[in-house]
Order: structure tokens, then sequence, then C-alpha cells
């Protein structure tokens, strides 16, 4: 569980890739497709892997926090 990131309730601003959880994990990543959240993708999957569970939707409670990588490949954007 993390405890230094705000988690939130609700839908995310936009469409992407959130730090998003059940039980506030900070490697967990889902897909915030505008509507549905994605199945679950940890820090360690493959990219084909992470684009397998983003197409797979959950109705689950899931919180997300606004936190993304300093590091990251691409840049968090609004579309």
């Amino acid at each position: 569980m993390n405890t230094d990131r705000i988690w939130n309730q609700g839908p995310p601003p936009h469409i992407g890739w959130w730090n998003a959880s059940i039980s506030h994990s900070s490697s967990a990543w889902r897909w915030w497709n505008g509507s549905h959240w994605s199945f679950v993708a940890y820090d360690d999957y493959t990219a084909t892997r992470a684009r397998h569970q983003a197409a797979k939707l959950t109705r689950a409670d899931i919180e997300w926090t606004d936190y993304y990588p300093v590091d990251a490949r691409v840049a968090r954007v609004a579309p």
C-alpha cells in the first residue's frame, strides 16, 4: 500500500494510463478509456501484456492518483 500519494475516486480528468488500484499499489497501472477502467498492469509487465490488460474492462471501484514517473518514455498529456 502506498500512503505518500493522494488517491482519488471517480473518473480521472482524461483518457490514458493512470496509477490506479483497489489497494493503493504504487506499481499498479490501469487504462482509463473515458468510461471504464481496464484490468491492472504492473510495472514489470511487458508492453504486449499491458496492452492485453488494457483491452479487458472492469467495473470495480478503482481509485487513482495523478502520479506520473519523471522518467516516463511518453509525456502525460490530455488528448
